[in-house]
């Protein structure tokens, strides 16, 4: 069934402003927030635009289709598609500009069985759009009265990134950081964009729907941007859709990927990141883009390396995303290669146990080999190293065991795949969260050669509370540094060559992150953190 209502009134504007206020749909969150949130652009063209939103009628939340367009000079409509009715407006300009008589007829689609309900409703559907006619109206009639003085907004040209995944739980603090620390405009692309928010930057902050795995959309999305950051996880097996779309529109990238494979896959498109004369940081997280660093910092007192040891321990106060469970549930008794003296060694996801001592307050923490890392294959590029170890394990020991329980589970089954694990998996690690605390770390042990003779060296990065901010400190710093030409190497970049040490000390210390050392039993500060007003 349908029913149409017919608004008519008059306003003060031009043609042109009318037209510049239905194309644009940004302001719609802000001005009517009463009624809508969480707008997300799908398609913006000149003729047509379409965005996703979050609707309010009343208390009445529906995810909505909003799209629209300039029929002529005259004419224009849009519509609002929800999951009980669809609200199409044919709009229509009459007059001279200044002093418009706009008429907007709106009809409603719905089910039959719904009649009753809506006849109900109209006095509210009518209130709702009076509410809203006004609100543009004296937006509408407030800009064409500036623009008859000349009045003009100076604006700043902000630099564009475009964070894939940046309302994940790692994206979210890489945005976080870059709103507090540049000056830039974040779109955030997703294939279904998050309802969050970034109090006080929301007019920074824009949403985008798009795949990764579309590269139409991809090369859609990034258009016009400055710095592309991919924090879209699991790695295993992804594509590389965003750093090819990103060197064939010359555009920056980041990504904070730790798996091997995708790690080599990137390191063998080299050659066109180079040719498109573009800076790519690949892998600038922890591992491998914190642990190259330490690593390198290591290597300023122990110059012949021959083993690397790379230990994570997060906190469990803060549960990570789908992509970390996945991340973690697909290497969960698999088998990989890592590199072991001359030679390599096979290992099995989440065995090994082993208990290594972090600075305090973390103190000592049991560790597990887990995931085929990136620096299995860069640290004997990077350094000449002939042993690479990775170990990560939880502060809360029951969920190493459980998860090496699951290793024993997927041996007897003789089953591959435990993603049917991973509701039981966030369950158990939401409950953990309740007891957990909010501490995490990195730490490198590196072992070696000196003119002295062997000698062996600790370097840490921690936190005693909001450790999970430690992963989205080198991709934020990195696209800032890109940001204002700091960074002058073209291709790929070496990770443990762009960050000097004193730098990365002042980045830590800004964000109350601490770096310890040890080389005789003993941790000491490299830094020192000042301690938070009480």
């Amino acid at each position: 069934m349908q029913t149409t209502v017919i608004f008519r009134h008059k306003v003060k504007t031009s043609r042109r402003f009318v037209f510049e206020n239905i194309m644009d749909l940004d302001h719609v969150c802000t001005l009517h927030k009463r009624w809508f949130r969480n707008l997300r652009i799908v398609a913006q063209k000149p003729d047509y635009v379409e965005y996703h939103l979050t609707s309010l009628f009343y208390g009445l939340k529906q995810e909505t289709t909003a799209r629209g367009g300039p029929i002529d000079e005259n004419r224009y409509w849009y519509e609002f598609v929800t999951p009980l009715a669809k609200m199409r407006v044919d709009g229509l300009m009459e007059g001279q500009d200044g002093d418009l008589t706009q008429t907007e007829t709106i009809t409603f689609k719905f089910h039959w069985f719904l009649a009753p309900l809506f006849w109900v409703l109209r006095p509210l559907f009518k209130k709702q759009k009076e509410d809203i006619l006004r609100d543009d109206s004296a937006l509408l009639e407030r800009v064409y009265e500036l623009d008859g003085i000349g009045f003009k907004r100076l604006e700043p040209a902000l630099p564009r990134v475009v964070v894939y995944g940046g309302d994940g739980f790692f994206g979210h603090l890489v945005v976080e950081d870059l709103l507090k620390y540049s000056s830039a405009e974040i779109i955030i692309a997703s294939r279904h964009p998050k309802a969050t928010t970034f109090h006080p930057f929301e007019t920074r902050v824009h949403k985008v729907e798009s795949d990764i795995n579309d590269y139409a959309s991809v090369l859609s999305t990034i258009e016009g941007a400055a710095v592309v950051v991919s924090c879209i996880g699991p790695y295993q097996g992804q594509s590389l859709n965003l750093l090819r779309a990103c060197t064939e529109r010359h555009i920056a990238y980041v990504d904070v990927a730790d798996d091997r494979d995708f790690v080599v896959r990137c390191h063998q498109f080299s050659s066109v990141v180079q040719e498109a004369g573009i800076t790519a940081f690949v892998g600038c997280s922890v591992v491998p883009g914190m642990s190259s660093l330490l690593t390198k910092y290591c290597q300023e007192e122990i110059p012949l390396i021959e083993r690397t040891r790379i230990f994570i321990s997060p906190g469990t106060q803060h549960p990570r995303g789908r992509g970390s469970f996945l991340c973690l549930l697909s290497t969960v008794g698999n088998e990989f290669l890592i590199p072991s003296g001359d030679g390599r060694q096979t290992v099995r996801g989440w065995t090994g146990r082993e208990r290594v001592c972090f600075p305090p307050p973390m103190g000592n923490r049991w560790v597990y080999f887990v995931v085929d890392i990136a620096d299995y294959f860069l640290q004997p590029i990077y350094f000449g190293v002939k042993t690479v170890e990775f170990k990560i394990g939880s502060e809360l020991d029951i969920l190493n065991r459980t998860l090496s329980a699951v290793r024993q589970f997927k041996r007897v089954l003789n089953s591959k795949n435990a993603d049917w694990l991973l509701p039981m998996s966030k369950a158990l690690i939401y409950a953990a969260s309740l007891f957990g605390t909010s501490q995490g770390g990195v730490m490198v042990e590196v072992s070696g050669e000196t003119h002295a003779g062997g000698r062996k060296m600790w370097l840490s990065v921690f936190a005693g509370e909001n450790g999970e901010v430690i992963p989205a400190l080198l991709p934020s710093v990195a696209t800032q540094m890109l940001l204002r030409g700091e960074v002058t190497c073209r291709g790929i970049v070496p990770l443990p060559d762009w960050l000097p040490r004193e730098r990365f000390l002042e980045e830590l210390t800004k964000r109350r992150l601490r770096m310890g050392a040890k080389s005789d039993g003993t941790w000491l500060a490299l830094n020192c953190v000042p301690t938070p007003p009480a």
